[in-house]
């Protein structure tokens, strides 16, 4: 299965995975799965990790500007990866989303039309 993007889709995959290891790197197997579906009208990329999760509650807050769930020196960064995956993929007519375990993990997700043909 083939999916396309622009160079700014890249930065998204980047992002999605980069969380995954940072989150997941205390477990003694750090796993990371990215998945890619299809439906008629679009893709679904979703990255899940073994990592330290988050409250579901609180997952809105995830793709804010400068919002983070964990302390800068439990995990280092400023809080704007996930916004920036949120920015781009609205751009693209698309939409995220993410599902999380408090120390079980987290999968977040992509999707992305599929250009009319």
């Amino acid at each position: 299965m083939a999916m396309w993007g622009d160079e700014t889709l890249l930065q998204v995959m980047s992002n999605l995975i980069s969380n995954a290891v940072k989150y997941s790197t205390g477990r003694d197997v750090s796993e990371v799965a990215l998945q890619v579906s299809e439906t008629e009208t679009e893709w679904v990329l979703t990255v899940q990790d073994n990592g330290v999760g988050f409250d579901p509650r609180y997952g809105g807050k995830l793709f804010g500007i400068f919002q983070r769930l964990h302390t800068q020196d439990a995990f280092p960064g400023v809080g704007v990866g996930l916004a920036t995956v949120r920015r781009i993929v609205l751009k693209h007519g698309g939409r995220v989303f993410a599902d999380g375990v408090v120390g079980q993990g987290a999968t977040f997700g992509v999707t992305l039309p599929k250009p009319v043909v």
